[in-house]
């Protein structure tokens, strides 16, 4: 076949296996912080508004930038988020195939007897990456796509890099590749902090390919070494989530040192390593325990089994480059998050998506010497069948992506003696309104862990929505005797005390809330609402605006705000205000309600009437609607359809106005 053919055939095959994998994920739900990223996530509601993506998390802008594109374009329907990150993952499959083929044609690879078979090596290293089930976390868990498409930025830069230093490439052009390989650099910065190590690998990559250490060019590599500083200065200049997160883990009550952290990241380490040969037991919420010391058993083992490693791959060098710069890669790539820079959670499959670059070259090139050499059709067949496994694997695995109970369920039986997997399951049953479930899970999270704040909160909500009301106290006080910076447990308290009608308690408690966190837009809206309640319809007005403020896109706050402007006679603003929830949620009944009002009550009966009418279209059992606009009906003097509406309101059990009954009945003659 020409080689033209089978490129084009290599790609087609790529793209095809990766779609089919990930077939069966376009319909998976958010999960876990994809409600912090994208669901309650004010910051990206509009794409225009970029100072306010910057704001949310610098260092991951571009991340945050195309998730902000997707809400523009699919709102919270999940198709159009996963059909980005798959878009992303083939995207970087693409990136490796040319990657790997660019890597044949460089001075120390070109003469070699492995440069012949670069076609199907690069063709089968794309099918091992697309494929592997340790790719599910940064795919199929939307909010993960940070690290996929900085792994996509990161190969596009590396590749025009390569692109630039090929020889009798034109200076020109040359230099065109090189300077758009920086600006890839860049914008992978801006992506996720795992990039910070892409300088690194250019020079890794000069070393392996192009020059040797007495030679080699450093004003081509320095302004790739100075895009280091990218990340930790946009972290101390922003005090970005990031470098806030690394101090509350390292310094809050029950966090990570550096040394532990380093320590847990030598048996983490072994883990991924046993994840990339034998994807089997995957998890997503591992149960994974803190060393402390390097003379425990798993932490020496592991220390001197990667010692062995590294010695083994730099003897490896002069005679099998590919595959030692392969090993490099793997473990250049990981140091980000498995060092000694402390992280909430010790592991996570989602990290091992630009370390799986470098196994799937290593796991083709070693085969290659192992059995190509001689039996190129040998080693062929046995990759296929590797690919064909994983393939299997990563469809099967996808299926347990489809919703949180299917999730959290798994993660229940896998880790079994871990809180976290508990809580979560308790809250997608909260969802699915089986508070039964939700409460035994609840329970047992905290009998793993009487300290699990998260629990006592979920806790709170189920006996909240059950009218108990001393456990439900009792719940949202242990969590913030727990966690005095829990937000969401004052905010769930300070519900709680406005229900009992205790206000003053309740804006304590919102008020605590707002402090610890000045965007919980929520927390506005029921302030103002406790303030409404107090009759201070001024500090109501001012937290209605605040809530809109934090979130341009709160229909209850526009509602409510438009209810305040309607009794304080800014009928304008009033009208702008239900005008604009309804475009917010056409799908809102209520709010065609409150419109409808609005207009009756200014004697816009053929507005009102439009408005009742939609609501009951939406919601053909809305008692409300039928009884409002038989009200309508009858100024408009249309007593049959008034008469028609009451008697259908009445049938879903709503109790009509006596002086309204009476009224029709005078002017319909009926009696």
């Amino acid at each position: 076949m020409k080689p033209f053919y089978f490129k084009l055939l290599s790609l087609t095959l790529i793209f095809c296996l990766g779609i089919l994998v990930y077939s069966n994920t376009f319909h998976c739900s958010f999960h876990f912080d994809d409600s912090l990223y994208i669901i309650d996530n004010f910051f990206i509601r509009d794409m225009r508004h970029l100072q306010n993506i910057w704001a949310f998390y610098p260092c991951r802008f571009v991340a945050f930038l195309s998730i902000a594109f997707n809400y523009h374009f699919n709102q919270l329907d999940v198709f159009g988020y996963h059909l980005f990150n798959i878009a992303i993952h083939l995207g970087s499959a693409f990136f490796i195939w040319w990657f790997v083929l660019m890597t044949f044609s460089t001075p120390a690879m070109k003469e070699e007897n492995i440069a012949r078979h670069a076609n199907i090596i690069a063709l089968l290293a794309g099918l091992v990456f697309v494929s592997h089930p340790a790719q599910i976390e940064a795919v199929t868990y939307i909010c993960q796509r940070a690290a996929s498409m900085a792994a996509m930025f990161y190969l596009i830069s590396l590749c025009l890099y390569v692109k630039s230093r090929l020889p009798c490439q034109p200076p020109g052009l040359a230099r065109f590749y090189y300077f758009c390989s920086l600006i890839m650099a860049i914008v992978a910065m801006f992506t996720k902090e795992t990039a910070i190590t892409l300088p690194l690998m250019v020079l890794l990559y000069e070393f392996s390919f192009f020059e040797t250490k007495k030679n080699l060019n450093w004003r081509r590599i320095i302004p790739f070494l100075l895009t280091i500083l990218i990340i930790p200065l946009t972290m101390l200049l922003t005090k970005s989530k990031f470098f806030h997160d690394i101090q509350v883990i390292a310094q809050g009550p029950g966090g990570i040192s550096p040394v532990h952290y380093l320590l847990t990241q030598f048996r983490v380490t072994v883990t991924y390593i046993r994840l990339v040969f034998f994807p089997l037991n995957q998890n997503f919420d591992y149960d994974y325990p803190v060393f402390k010391s390097i003379f425990e058993l798993p932490v020496l083992i592991s220390f001197l089994f990667l010692i062995i490693i590294f010695f083994w791959t730099k003897n490896l060098f002069s005679k099998y480059r590919l595959v030692s710069f392969s090993i490099f890669w793997f473990f250049l790539t990981l140091l980000p998050e498995s060092s000694f820079l402390p992280e909430k959670d010790v592991i996570f499959e989602h990290r091992l998506y630009l370390p799986l670059v470098g196994f799937s070259m290593f796991l083709v090139s070693a085969l290659y010497y192992l059995l190509g050499k001689n039996n190129i059709n040998m080693m062929v067949f046995a990759l296929l069948m590797i690919i064909a496994f994983n393939s299997v694997l990563t469809y099967q695995r996808n299926k347990f992506w489809k919703d949180d109970l299917t999730l959290w369920g798994d993660a229940v039986q896998k880790s079994p003696h871990k809180a976290r997997p508990y809580n979560g399951l308790g809250v997608a049953y909260i969802n699915q309104g089986n508070f039964v479930q939700a409460l035994t899970n609840f329970n047992k999270a905290i009998s793993i862990n009487p300290s699990y704040a998260n629990a006592y909160n979920g806790r709170g909500d189920i006996y909240s929505k059950q009218g108990d009301w001393a456990q439900a106290l009792s719940n949202y006080n242990k969590a913030i005797a727990i966690n005095p910076g829990y937000e969401d447990a004052y905010y769930n308290r300070g519900i709680f005390y406005e229900r009992q009608g205790n206000f003053t308690q309740a804006l304590s408690d919102y008020n605590k809330a707002i402090e610890i966190n000045p965007d919980y837009a929520e927390a506005y809206y029921n302030r103002g609402n406790t303030y409404k309640g107090q009759n201070n319809f001024t500090q109501s007005l001012n937290n209605y605006n605040k809530a809109i403020e934090k979130n341009p896109n709160y229909e209850k706050a526009y509602i409510n705000r438009g209810n305040l402007y309607s009794r304080q006679g800014s009928f304008t603003q009033a009208e702008f205000d239900y005008s604009k929830a309804i475009a917010i949620n056409p799908e809102d009944a209520q709010a065609y309600i409150n419109r409808g009002t609005f207009y009756a009550q200014q004697g816009s009966f053929i507005q009102a009437l439009s408005d009742y009418n939609k609501a009951i279209k939406l919601n053909p059992k809305f008692q409300e609607a039928y009884y409002n606009r038989a009200v309508i009906y009858y100024q408009l003097r249309e007593f049959n359809k008034a008469w028609t509406d009451v008697h259908k309101a009445e049938d879903l059990g709503y109790f009509a106005d006596p002086g309204f009954i009476g009224s029709l009945k005078k002017a319909s003659g009926k009696n």
